[in-house]
Order: structure tokens, then sequence, then C-alpha cells
């Protein structure tokens, strides 16, 4: 029997329903309206909803009856429109048709004043089922996310430099069916929270990114749909430090390596970002991320899967270590600046936390990228390794970037299986620079144009620059090329082309080249 996608994100999302009941309704049920909630969208509902929530106790559910509910209160004791502090076995359920409404942005300054829920450890067994939120006004990023769940990831060493609060992690964690929308900065956000569970859960035009993990463990994520984030779609990132160490003001964990409390044991599949002014999902400093149906689409900037690194010394704000055991299957990125980017970071001193990934990908299709559609690369000396591709579909108009097409750069041992490579223009699609060890099974590129070309300087297609490794079949279509044309070009370390350049090699077992005459079929100028 085939199994289509909504059968397989159903099946999860059934699975997590089930899984996140906990008994949690074992107790009474606490409606908003009983405390005198108004749900007319035009009442202030602030004191209400707060009183409801102080009446809960273990094993309660805190019911929204339909309607609309604006919580007004600005600076909120507790920095929450719903605050979970030290509290377990408790659930908020949303009838369909209910909504929460933040209305308490500080109009003078266009910034956010509360996050709307807020879950503080030590807390277990907490379920968010149906749940809506949406900010009433437009804000610049700032404090007010719509689902904010803290704790502390217990890791050896002892206590975490930097954490005030209790030793101990949030764990069973579930949200079933939610959304949110407008959130001055993140819409989901998990910081040291154990056995998640997160199923049906949309995020749209937040400040930050949509659903954001640092410092977690053990997460299932389904059915997951990400519209017009301020940043990463979906971001697993847990940063790097000298020591274990939780940054106050920046409210984040960080490690000096991986560890199993680095976004570790993440199971993501069925996944939607359309829009975005940064990547799809951000992968850094992660161990144990397996993801399967992602898409995204119309990204503004950045790639749709990011797996990067970087180290101290980097012009970049924040580092972590390279990411290992992540396993990638059925990619689909459509009109994005990057399709996947592998980007090392490291020090000028050779350091294999920040080079050494290990990064499968699966089947992979890349559309009208305007940089490179597939790019694995280190910015600094010490080369990038680990990273293996099955099955790579590309299809380039690109001119510009890395024109659309595969490129590898100051890398180490990275495997390639099937490449397949479609552009309109003849411009350079495989491109391996400063690469050891490469291997690729199957290489086909095609390009497209069929207008006469007999005078445009038209580029070689494969540019091998101070590389060595091999290519088992490389196929070259072109049925209009100029005899001038030359698909291939080998050159030294650097791009250089003087007799004696170190050129070392790429052996290619069986050249097919389906062209129009050429006079020559490699140049190493």
């Amino acid at each position: 029997m085939k199994h289509t996608r909504r059968d397989f994100c159903l099946s999860v999302f059934a699975a997590a329903l089930l899984a996140g009941c906990h008994g949690t309704t074992s107790g009474g049920t606490v409606n908003v309206r009983d405390h005198g909630a108004m749900g007319d969208g035009v009442s202030d509902d602030s004191a209400a909803i707060r009183a409801a929530v102080d009446a809960l106790e273990s094993g309660d559910t805190l019911l929204f009856p339909r309607g609309s509910y604006r919580f007004a209160e600005r600076n909120p004791d507790g920095g929450a429109a719903i605050l979970l502090s030290d509290k377990s076995d408790l659930a908020i359920d949303f009838e369909r048709g209910a909504e929460l409404v933040m209305d308490n942005v500080d109009p003078g300054t266009r910034t956010g004043t509360s996050h709307c829920i807020l879950i503080r450890g030590p807390a277990s067994r907490i379920a968010l089922r149906g749940v809506r939120i949406r900010w009433a006004a437009a804000s610049q990023r700032s404090m007010g996310d719509g689902i904010r769940v803290i704790g502390s990831p217990q890791i050896s060493g002892g206590p975490i430099a930097g954490w005030e609060g209790p030793q101990r992690p949030v764990r069973d964690i579930t949200l079933t069916d939610c959304a949110v929308r407008a959130s001055p900065q993140t819409g989901v956000i998990m910081i040291g929270v154990s056995d998640i569970r997160i199923a049906g859960l949309q995020s749209s035009d937040t400040r930050a990114d949509g659903l954001h993990f640092n410092a977690c463990r053990k997460a299932t994520i389904a059915d997951y749909t990400a519209v017009n984030t301020g940043d990463d779609g979906l971001a697993l990132v847990t940063y790097q430090s000298a020591a274990a160490a939780y940054d106050a003001e920046a409210e984040t964990f960080a490690f000096p390596e991986l560890t199993d409390w680095s976004n570790a044991e993440f199971g993501i599949s069925g996944i939607t970002v359309d829009g975005g002014r940064a990547n799809g999902i951000r992968i850094a400093g992660a161990n144990g991320v397996t993801m399967t149906e992602f898409e995204a689409r119309g990204l503004r900037s950045g790639a749709g899967v990011m797996v990067d690194s970087a180290a101290a010394g980097n012009d970049v704000d924040w580092h972590y270590v390279a990411s290992r055991k992540v396993m990638l299957d059925r990619i689909d990125v459509d009109g994005c600046e990057f399709g996947m980017h592998v980007l090392a970071r490291p020090p000028l001193e050779p350091d294999a936390r920040f080079t050494d990934f290990d990064v499968a990908l699966g089947t992979a299709t890349f559309r009208n990228c305007s940089n490179w559609s597939l790019r694995v690369e280190s910015d600094a000396r010490t080369p990038v390794t680990g990273v293996s591709v099955d099955r790579c579909l590309v299809e380039a108009r690109s001119t510009a970037g890395g024109n659309g097409g595969v490129g590898l750069a100051n890398a180490n041992s990275v495997e390639l299986g099937e490449v397949v490579i479609d552009h309109r223009t003849a411009v350079p699609m495989l491109t391996i620079a400063d690469t050891g060890r490469v291997q690729i099974r199957q290489a086909r590129l095609t390009i497209a144009n069929t207008e006469n070309t007999e005078n445009t300087g038209a580029s070689p297609c494969v540019g091998l620059i101070g590389s060595d490794g091999r290519i088992d079949e490389l196929v070259i279509r072109w049925e209009r090329s100029p005899a001038s044309w030359i698909p291939i070009r080998v050159t030294g370390r650097g791009g250089e082309c003087a007799a004696n350049a170190a050129i070392g090699g790429v052996t290619v077992g069986t050249l097919e080249l389906q062209t129009a005459s050429i006079t020559r079929r490699v140049t190493t100028c």
C-alpha cells in the first residue's frame, strides 16, 4: 500500500496526541469565562485570565471557550499572560473558534511587553491543545514569544554557570494543533526541555524564528508550517562556549562540545516554510536530527537548509560546533538563495569540533536557487568533512553567485551519489575547488540553451580546481554547443593556469558528451 505524506503526518499527529494525554485532564476544568472573561474581542480579559491561571491545580485543564479573548495588560507580573511556573500535569484547551489576542504592544516604542504563554521549570506533563495566539498590533522585533518553555538541561559536571533557576529541565510538553501569529519575537521557543511532541503547529508573520530549540532533547515534530517569519522558519541551535554556561541576557545555553542536550534525538517530518527573511531550517550545534519531507519556498535570503558551525574569532555573533548524526531526506527547495548550505567557520588552528560534520542527505530537489543549489565549504584553512548526498536534482537558471549549481570548496571526503543538473544557461554548474578525496558516482549536466551560441563565450560547466578524487560517470549534454566551447576546466589551487601548477587530479571513469561538434573537451587555462 502506498502511503502519502498526509497519511504519515496524521499517524505521527495521532501518536503525539495520545502521548500528550499524560493524565493531564484527570482534575477539573477551569473555564476563563467563570472568572469573568468576556471573549468579545473588545473587553480587557487580562485580569480574568490571570485569575483563572492562579486557580489551576495539578490535573486541571484551563479552558478557553469559543471567543476572542483580549489581553491588554502591559508588562504583567511574571512576564506573560499565562505563566505556568513550577506546575505539572496541566492542559490548556482552546475550543474551535477561540483565540487569545495579545493587545499589549507599547504604542510609543512599538515593542512587545510580554510573552503570551510562559512555562518555566521545574514543570512536566503539560499539554497545549488547539491554542490560537495573535498579536493585535504590528511591532518591531522585541520581547514577546507566543509560547516560551524554559528549564535547565542536566549535564555532567555540576550546575551550569550563569543559570540561577532550579537545576531541572521541563519535561513532557505536547503542542497539538496550535498557531501563533505576528509575535514580536519567536512563535514557539523551547530551552532546556526534554520529551517534546509537536503536531499541527503554525507560525506566521513572527518577527523572529517560527519555531526555535536551544539545548533540548527527545523531540518529535510533525506537520509544522512557517509563513513569512522574521528569521529562520525552524531553528535547532545550541551555542558553544569554553565551558557550559547560560547567558542570562540572551537567555541561551552553550556547551564546549556536543552533548545529549545539544538538540539531540529529534525526529522531524512534514515541514513547510513559505517566505521568511532567513533560512528555512537552521541546524547548528545539533547532535542527532532525522528530518524527512521538508519544503521551503521563496525565502528572501539564506538557505532552504543551513547546517553550519562558527568558532570564536569569526565575524559572527554566535558560536556553535559542527552538527553530527544529521540525516535528511525528501528535501524540496524552490526560489531561495541557497538550496542547502553546509558551512564550517573553524578557527585558524585546526579544531575538529568545528569542521567534522556528520550530515547525510538522501534525496533533494532544488529549483531556482539564485546562488548555489548545494554548497559545502569551509571558510578557513581547515577543510570541512563528513558530508554525503545520495541523490541531488537541480533545476537552475541563475547567472550570478554560484550560478545555481553544485559547489564544493575547501572540503575533504565529500560523497555524492547521483547529481542531476538542468540549467538554462552555459555557466559553471559543478565546481570542485581545493577539495580532497571527492567521490561522485554519477553527474549528469544538461544545458537547455538553444539560441545561436557561436560567439557567446560560454563558460565550462565543470570546474576542477586544485582537487583530487573520482567521478565514476560524467555526462554533459548541450545540443547547441558552439565548437569553441570547452565543457571542463582543470586548474591549480587558487585557479592558476601556470604550466607547473599543482593541479592534482580528479579521475573521470566514463565521460560522455552529448553535444554539437567541439574542438576540445578539457582545458587547463
